[in-house]
């Protein structure tokens, strides 16, 4: 994580996930996966759908080689600013399905009721996702 914060120009923190911001205007994610004895990341492509912010494919994936353990990871993210383009943010799969539409930031789940929900998911339709929720 030090490295990438090193090379990269502006990332930001949303919920367990590191946001960047290329110079082109495109967007990455980085995401930590703490279930074996070592952390794990993956990375891939963001993108800006209106008010969401979509975690889309998967580019590279590797191990952990500066940060030890989930709570020293966590203080890292604490450490960057908040991601503040977007009022949401899910993940979106190579279908087009999204899924777990969740508030960025809170990390809550917005639930299928809430009339933000409907709105949300009406938006993502026009722009070709179907959108999935608990």
């Amino acid at each position: 994580m030090r490295r990438l914060l090193e090379q990269e120009k502006t990332v930001y923190h949303l919920q367990e996930h590191a946001i960047v911001e290329n110079e082109d205007g495109t967007y990455e994610y980085v995401a930590w996966d703490s279930k074996s004895d070592k952390l794990s990341w993956i990375r891939g492509r963001a993108i800006i759908l209106g008010d969401v912010l979509g975690l889309v494919s998967i580019a590279s994936e590797g191990e952990e080689e500066t940060i030890e353990t989930p709570l020293e990871l966590k203080y890292e993210l604490s450490q960057l600013p908040p991601w503040n383009k977007t009022k949401y943010y899910c993940v979106i799969t190579q279908a087009r399905f999204g899924s777990l539409l969740k508030y960025c930031d809170t990390g809550n789940f917005v639930k299928k009721g809430e009339q933000e929900y409907q709105e949300v998911q009406k938006k993502l339709a026009a722009q070709g996702v179907t959108i999935f929720s608990e």
